[in-house]
């Protein structure tokens, strides 16, 4: 399971900025979590902020750790893109980290890295004491543990399972997405897009395409399937679509426990249906623990109901240009604040934790600039 982020000169993220999926002491909706040993990790995790706040740069962050993995030697480093609005910044290495758990052993991997080489990379096991694995501080054209990871089998299969979706609304992508998913989790994967439609009856493969099996109501009452089909993308929604995208991830995160990454979940979707997702994720279906970590604007989901506090991030743009992320779960609440009962949105929404959009005075366009 994930542990921590750290992020450090990697777009908008000028400071060193740790996201933690450890969970701390309050007694919030213990089912959210799973107990791992001496560790205690969140199953969810939801990231707010206003638009280009950096919220996607977080995920993508992890998104170029796999790449570096498992992506084509030397590509993914086009991504390794310092911060830009300060002098110093601007030359010096992005470093990127994640801690998780396997096994029951608690790794540290990471490198510095700029457009033309990785600069240092390493994996600490960190036991009673932290013990290195291997620390290469010599430049280098490529990750030198990219060659190495088959002989670390645990820590292969956890990255491969990882999953990092950062643009569901690109149709094309979604559909040669869900493709791959169809045969293996076809019964699950219908019953997802169907709290999206339940009108959809079936979803078949034909020349590439996906087509969506629909019931028609007979002369006698009953109900037979027009088995010729839609186009699914002409007939669905794009939250129906979108959905048929994620429902594979979804579900090959909770057969095997593994971490699923989204930007912008709710785009597209009605609130209950990324509701249900989040149930699925939070409660008793997640026996393997499963981990969801999605960024999102939508707010009738900020609520206390869903979320302890150290679930909820918000990332906020200062007036510098670099992006910082706090956990709701910093904030302090007066006496008069029932800490598990009230809406957190509508605090969002009156700037209490930030990262919320600066609005003008509707008459701004009044004032031209002329005296």
């Amino acid at each position: 399971m994930l542990v921590e982020v750290v992020v450090k000169n990697f777009y908008s993220f000028r400071d060193e900025t740790v996201f933690s999926m450890v969970a701390s002491t309050i007694p919030e909706h213990p089912a959210t979590v799973s107990e791992r040993g001496d560790l205690t990790l969140s199953k969810v995790s939801a990231i707010y902020g206003a638009n280009a706040s950096g919220k996607s740069n977080l995920l993508r962050a992890v998104n170029v750790i796999r790449a570096g993995l498992f992506g084509e030697k030397g590509d993914w480093l086009e991504e390794m893109e310092p911060f830009h609005l300060d002098a110093q910044t601007e030359l010096q290495d992005s470093c990127l980290e994640m801690s998780f758990l396997l096994e029951g052993e608690l790794y540290r991997y990471g490198f510095h890295a700029n457009k033309q080489a990785v600069t240092e990379e390493y994996l600490y096991l960190e036991t009673t004491e932290t013990k290195q694995i291997f620390h290469h501080t010599d430049s280098r054209s490529q990750l030198a543990f990219k060659d190495q990871i088959q002989d670390y089998p645990a820590i292969q299969r956890w990255f491969q399972a990882m999953q990092v979706i950062l643009h569901t609304q690109n149709v094309e992508r979604t559909v040669s997405k869900a493709r791959l998913h169809l045969e293996k989790y076809k019964h699950n994967l219908l019953t997802l897009i169907q709290v999206a439609d339940p009108s959809i009856h079936d979803v078949e493969m034909k020349d590439s395409e996906f087509y969506v099996i629909k019931l028609k109501k007979q002369a006698d009452g009953t109900f037979e399937p027009i088995r010729q089909g839609f186009l699914f993308q002409d007939v669905e929604s794009m939250g129906t679509v979108k959905l048929l995208a994620l429902a594979g991830p979804i579900i090959e995160a909770l057969e095997q426990g593994s971490l699923l990454l989204v930007d912008e979940m709710d785009q597209s979707f009605h609130t209950l249906m990324t509701r249900y997702v989040l149930e699925l994720f939070r409660g008793e279906f997640n026996k393997k623990g499963a981990q969801l970590i999605f960024s999102t604007h939508d707010i009738s989901n900020l609520r206390s109901e869903l979320f302890r506090r150290d679930q909820i991030w918000f990332v906020e743009k200062k007036r510098e240009g670099n992006s910082e992320l706090v956990s709701l779960v910093e904030y302090q609440f007066d006496d008069t604040e029932r800490k598990n009962t009230f809406d957190f949105y509508r605090n969002y929404l009156n700037g209490k934790y930030g990262a919320v959009p600066f609005v003008p005075p509707a008459d701004w366009w009044v004032d031209n600039g002329e005296a």
